[in-house]
């Protein structure tokens, strides 16, 4: 059975989730995001803070440019202020290209903004950034493409991925209906460079009695992020040679020692004695370099005028000062150069930290992700591209996630670097023809919500307001109150260090009532009354997560609190009246050939309001696993689980079996078997059973096609169980037919003592049509052998075709 969800979006609704929003269901912690900044070890390399980076970078691109390919009218002199940034030793080609580069896809008013922007630039580091990045963006050009390229495709694009439908019928009286049909589309379309997915789902059918039942129709528009984030990245490869945005063609070490070299030769060195080399710039403290230039004598500064009366004086004595004042000159103009290129432990840390930086550059770019985030910075992107580059998800439509939500509405998050958005909005519809006879007066039926969390690092803050009123559905009618919920929850993933992490969850609902026919008086917002009732409408989880790596060690720890009053429409299948406990410890050896997992779980239940009666459910799990070999893997399982209520046990559950997983070959042929042996005792009030169970599958390669064969056998030795003595077995072949159809053949024998027994043909052929058509069916007949009250539980025959056609 289906359920379905309708719902009217309105357009302010569309505006708001192009702002950014992502799914909130429930109580859930933003994971960390490392921002869309250079690899680490990149920030260090910042060509404005390293001359000689970045005179390696000039060289290398006055040399791609050449001296006359582009005449100096081709740019205007104050375009780009290059003296001030330190960028003047470029020729006057390669300024001409710069500045071509700069003002590509720039419009007049673009150009005069970028103009301002240079001339007005007082932050220091917001400068240094975005020249780096320019700087480096021209030097890993590609083919000197300085004009064009730079954008996405703009043209509209449809990419049909794929018509189906199927149809089913089975004979079951069982069944609401004997036939049932579905129908998928889905299409890719790309407007101006933003890929959206569109899903269409339809569900038809019809009972034995004939009426029809409501077809359920489901549309769901959804940003496609991943083909987004990969359109951006080809296009930035196909500009840019990243390896040299990321200098990783550089000599770092000949590069700094070619420019100290040049440097030195630079400074006037008339009368110097005990020059400086560009290995000694490099590598000598502040110390060394004036014992080395200066030996045991203090450097000396003299008035301009007292300079010039030494240079001209004769005197041996005024000579020697004048010698001492020129090498003191000298040994200033070195200390300059030597605080423009960093002192011994910075230099050393550069050059010994080289090949690793290379490393990270290597592991960071292998992540499409991360590169195609640059596209921001490289790329001349819209305003609406750069948004939907930190747009995580975004759907519109038929809206689900893991919590169990599902809703007509719109949802998503938007994220930057360590801040994130998310919003949702939409009605849920949980009425079917199942639900007629289970809705109470308080209960849910249909929700209108909206929610909002914003999170940043390991923080985030939850609001969620629901609107539920009287649903009609399917001639079924629930008089349920007019309710208003308001839920408020904060999240945060607390580091223990060397301990693991603490995950913190608080949440607080309140609802208020009206009657179901004056939902004008349940306007008033139950936020109002968010501190009401504070510890019955609360809920509080905590987690701790760590182990030791040297160990092969996990463990969780959590415990879960929700009060008897907590409604959360967001998590429609979450507790309330509930206080959870327990652990997971998990461990490993021999580089995970064994491993031992041990977990428990405690619950206690609320089943009253007035009264302190609880259900309490226990549950203790050992897991065992050994690989022998990388064919032979065994394991062992052992569980008990069991619920009480007062002094009784109502429901236990004991259970202990050993698997194996064996893969191999018989005589050259190639096998597998999967196979579980184990006891279980199951105790229902006065029901006392204790099963055994036998389950095994194995495949096994012969001549052209593959056998295949099961087994599942139950057998209660107490016979005490109402459904018992359960055997299913089911043997075939599979194999190709005329080289174009491929086939699967088996029989099928089941066996329930005093209920049912079978025998039966299930057959299946699939087959590929002129390349785009593919065809599937399958059809499975039984004959009952035994006849029982229960029979019409099990259907005689079930055949299902699908057709398929491939667009693109």
């Amino acid at each position: 059975m289906y359920r379905k969800s309708k719902g009217a979006l309105p357009v302010v609704l569309c505006l708001l989730v192009l702002l950014g929003t992502r799914v909130y269901a429930g109580q859930r912690s933003l994971s960390s995001v490392n921002p869309d900044s250079l690899p680490a070890g990149l920030a260090d390399r910042a060509l404005l803070n390293q001359p000689a980076l970045k005179q390696a970078v000039i060289s290398a691109v006055n040399q791609r440019s050449g001296t006359n390919n582009l005449q100096p009218t081709a740019f205007t002199k104050d375009s780009i202020p290059f003296s001030k940034f330190g960028l003047n030793s470029m020729n006057t080609s390669a300024k001409a290209q710069f500045t071509q580069y700069l003002t590509s896809g720039n419009s007049a008013a673009g150009m005069t903004k970028m103009k301002t922007l240079f001339n007005s630039m007082k932050d220091s580091t917001k400068t240094s950034a975005y020249l780096d990045n320019k700087l480096r963006g021209f030097y890993a050009l590609r083919n000197n493409q300085l004009t064009s390229g730079f954008s996405l495709p703009g043209m509209p694009e449809n990419k049909l991925k794929g018509v189906s439908w199927t149809t089913a019928y089975m004979d079951t009286t069982s069944m609401m209906s004997g036939w049932w049909n579905e129908g998928v589309v889905q299409d890719a379309v790309t407007l101006g460079g933003i890929p959206v997915q569109i899903n269409y789902s339809t569900l038809s059918g019809y009972n034995y009695a004939g009426p029809s039942l409501n077809d359920a129709h489901f549309v769901q528009f959804s940003f496609d992020r991943e083909t987004y984030m990969s359109s951006i990245n080809k296009q930035l490869n196909q500009n840019y040679d990243l390896k040299k945005y990321f200098l990783e063609d550089l000599d770092i070490k000949s590069s700094m020692k070619s420019y100290a070299t040049s440097s030195l030769n630079s400074i006037d060195q008339q009368g110097i004695k005990n020059k400086i080399s560009g290995d000694q710039l490099m590598y000598l403290d502040t110390a060394q370099l004036r014992r080395s230039v200066m030996g045991n004598s203090l450097p000396v500064s003299f008035s301009a005028d007292s300079v010039k009366a030494l240079a001209a004086s004769k005197d041996s004595n005024d000579q020697a000062l004048y010698k001492q004042y020129q090498q003191s000159e000298y040994f200033r103009q070195v200390l300059s150069l030597k605080s423009q290129m960093g002192d011994v432990k910075e230099m050393n840390q550069l050059l010994g930290s080289q090949k690793q930086v290379v490393g990270n550059i290597e592991n960071w770019m292998n992540k499409g992700e991360n590169t195609a985030a640059m596209g921001g910075k490289l790329l001349q992107l819209s305003a609406l591209q750069k948004l939907m580059m930190n747009m995580q998800a975004m759907k519109v439509g038929s809206v689900g996630d893991s919590n169990g939500l599902f809703m007509s509405g719109a949802a998503g998050s938007f994220l930057k670097g360590n801040k994130a958005i998310s919003l949702l909005a939409g009605n849920s519809s949980e009425l079917g023809i199942q639900d007629g006879g289970m809705q109470s007066a308080t209960g849910k039926s249909s929700y209108s919500m909206q929610g909002i969390t914003l999170g940043k690092g390991t923080t985030s803050f939850t609001a969620l307001n629901a609107n539920s009123k009287a649903q009609t559905n399917n001639s079924f009618n629930t008089s349920s109150l007019s309710r208003n919920v308001f839920v408020g929850s904060v999240a945060e993933k607390v580091s223990l260090g060397e301990l693991g992490t603490l995950d913190v969850t608080l949440s607080k609902s309140s609802s208020t009532y009206g009657t179901a026919s004056d939902a004008a008086g349940v306007s008033k917002s139950a936020a109002g009354h968010l501190m009401d009732d504070l510890w019955a409408t609360a809920s509080v989880g905590l987690a701790l997560n760590g182990g030791v790596k040297e160990w092969g060690l996990t463990h969780k720890v959590y415990i879960n609190y929700s009060g008897l009053g907590y409604v959360n429409p967001g998590a429609p299948f979450g507790s309330r009246g509930t206080m959870q406990y327990g652990f997971l410890l998990k461990r490993s050896w021999l580089k995970n050939k064994a491993m031992v997992s041990v977990r428990t779980d405690f619950r206690d239940l609320a089943t009253s309001a007035l009264t302190s009666e609880k259900r309490k459910s226990i549950t203790y799990a050992v897991d065992g696993r050994y690989r022998f070999t990388k064919e032979v893997t065994m394991g062992v399982n052992i569980l008990q689980s069991s619920l009480r209520e007062g002094s009784t046990t109502a429901y236990l559950n004991r259970k202990i079996s050993f698997s194996s997983q064996v893969n191999g070959k018989i005589n050259g042929k190639v096998f597998s078997n999967n196979s579980t042996i184990g006891i279980q005792q199951l105790n229902y009030l006065t029901v006392k059973t204790l099963f055994l169970n036998i389950g095994s599958s194995q495949t096994l390669m012969a001549g052209p096609g593959m056998i295949i064969a099961s087994l599942n056998f139950s057998k209660d030795v107490n016979n005490a169980a109402v459904y018992n003595n359960l055997l299913n077995t089911e043997g075939g072949y599979q194999y190709n037919l005329f080289k174009k159809v491929s086939c699967g053949s088996s029989l099928i024998y089941m066996n329930s003592k005093d209920v049912v027994e079978q025998i039966g043909i299930r057959q299946q052929a699939a087959t590929q049509l002129y390349k785009r058509w593919s065809v599937s069916l399958s059809a499975d007949v039984r004959k009952n052998l035994f006849n029982s009250a229960a029979n019409y539980y099990y259907g005689k025959f079930n055949t299902a075709m699908a057709v398929h056609y491939q667009i693109n």
